[in-house]
């Protein structure tokens, strides 16, 4: 009982900081909104967490838990303390030994990127690439707290960080220019207190003495051996952010930050709904293949696929009929005009198709981890990457629609190739049962749009809930409707 109860708190702390951050995070992209708008300033911001963002993934910064946890797991608390330490300043040292080569070469990826003011992005880009050696730092003793079951310190760090950043904003928000460097800094700090200080002192309350153990190479290598399926497949997971940066730096001023934008608020019910249904299954998931109940197995993956397209399909359908309501309303202020709604819409309009494959793929990739078939997804999600980048190049009308296009259908593709491939030792999970429930779905969904759109009102808001209150109403009660496997698997196991 008394493990019961604290891994109910342990939960809810993790939860409830997780929601924060998220809400927070958002904030964040409202204000910038309102202090730069869509200018060349937020597009060099977003530009210049190209390299950053990237050796973050590379470093499987969101992994680390997944790929250090049973590393020390298996070893002795004698053995423990001084095998994290010679992995902690082995790590570190790789990281900060690329960090520093990237920020050798600062000036030559101003030239690659195009920015407008390779001055002003080198200013901008200092802070943040120093910052990710940080978030690496504080991301490895994260995986030592998570190891104890210590939470409390580790969900400190995306409030602490985001708070920074929104402070260094405000006290700088005299001009789109100073808003951004401030936004750089602010990266910088929060990574140090959040990523860094806090998790020192998290991780010295979770019992790990410091002192210096030289690193050792066997260690480093058992690390890269488990991690590198994972590291390709989180930067596979966000390659379109990435391609938009990279190929949207050569179209006018303010189309990467017009994409940032619209890719923020598509992402949202992501992060709330599928993520949170692929982190709380893995276990499950896991338990069933082990006990080899693959039946059940492959009837929850089926019904979890089901009821996240239905429920995240239900909020694009939302998204795609109050498009330009729902910008304005979010960023619409200060800088952020009446124009520049119109240009995240006609990009957020495209982008917000995106949520369907984002959120089936929390569930159909852990349904190969689950497998130990950790390659599949990352070679096929390669393979889409290089087409997709192809695409790009080729594409005869080279401008944010036309990018955002093909990106999202990229995204579809790939959702699709691993839900036609994915089985659990021979028993598919695409069948008919599973077409039918999606078609289903499509019919409700398609019948909530043309609903929504005929319900016009004056106030945009009374418009917002009417159409809410009509798509939720006909997504529930459709949900009624299906049969409740996925309750019963869940009862019995």
């Amino acid at each position: 009982m008394q493990n019961y109860k604290k891994l109910i708190g342990s939960i809810s702390i993790v939860t409830a900081s997780y929601a924060a951050s998220r809400l927070l995070g958002f904030f964040r992209e409202i204000l910038l909104a309102k202090w730069t708008g869509v200018s060349s300033a937020t597009d060099t911001l977003d530009l210049a967490f190209i390299i950053p963002d990237f050796l973050f993934y590379l470093s499987a910064g969101g992994y680390l838990a997944i790929t250090l946890i049973p590393l020390m797991s298996s070893k002795s608390d004698e053995d423990l303390n001084n095998y994290f330490l010679s992995l902690l300043y082995g790590l570190s040292l790789v990281f900060i030994l690329f960090s520093l080569i990237v920020f050798l070469f600062r000036y030559q990826l101003s030239e690659f990127l195009n920015v407008e003011s390779p001055s002003f992005f080198i200013e901008v880009f200092t802070p943040i690439i120093f910052s990710q050696i940080f978030f690496f730092i504080g991301a490895i003793l994260m995986s030592y707290q998570y190891l104890k079951e210590n939470f409390l310190y580790a969900s400190l760090a995306p409030l602490v960080y985001n708070g920074t950043i929104i402070f260094f904003g405000w006290i700088n928000s005299s001009s789109a220019e100073s808003t951004v460097k401030g936004f750089a800094l602010g990266t910088l700090v929060g990574s140090i207190i959040g990523h860094l200080i806090i998790q020192i002192i998290g991780a010295s309350r979770s019992g790990l003495k410091f002192s210096f153990v030289p690193p050792r190479l066997i260690y480093l290598k058992e690390y890269l051996f488990i991690s590198l399926p994972l590291v390709v497949g989180q930067s596979i997971a966000v390659i379109d952010e990435q391609l938009f940066r990279i190929f949207g730096s050569m179209l006018t001023v303010g189309s990467v930050a017009t994409f940032r934008y619209a890719r923020r608020i598509a992402l949202l019910p992501v992060g709330i709904i599928a993520q949170a249904i692929g982190v709380a299954s893995y276990p499950l998931l896991a338990k069933l293949f082990k006990s080899n109940h693959i039946e059940e197995l492959v009837l929850l993956i089926r019904k979890q696929l089901s009821y996240l397209f239905l429920f995240n399909g239900a909020v694009m359908i939302f998204c795609l009929a109050n498009a330009e309501s729902i910008i304005s309303i979010i960023y619409e202020r200060g800088a952020f005009n009446s124009t520049n709604t119109i240009d995240v819409t006609s990009i957020f309009s495209i982008i917000v198709f995106a949520i369907l494959p984002w959120s089936m793929n929390q569930i159909l990739s852990r349904s190969y981890y689950v497998q130990k078939k950790f390659w599949f997804p990352v070679l096929s999600g390669t393979a889409i990457a290089v087409l997709t980048t192809l695409s790009l190049i080729v594409s005869n009308n080279k401008n944010a629609q036309t990018y955002s296009l093909i990106i999202t259908l990229s995204l579809f593709v790939y959702s699709i190739y691993l839900l036609s491939n994915l089985k659990i030792k021979n028993l598919k999970i695409l069948n008919l049962s599973l077409v039918k429930d999606v078609t289903k779905s499509c019919i409700i969904l398609l019948l909530s749009y043309f609903l929504s759109e005929l319900l016009i009102f004056e106030s945009v808001y009374i418009q917002l809930i009417t159409s809410l209150i009509t798509i939720a109403g006909l997504t529930f009660t459709f949900l009624v409707l299906l049969k409740f496997e996925y309750i019963n698997i869940t009862k019995r196991n």
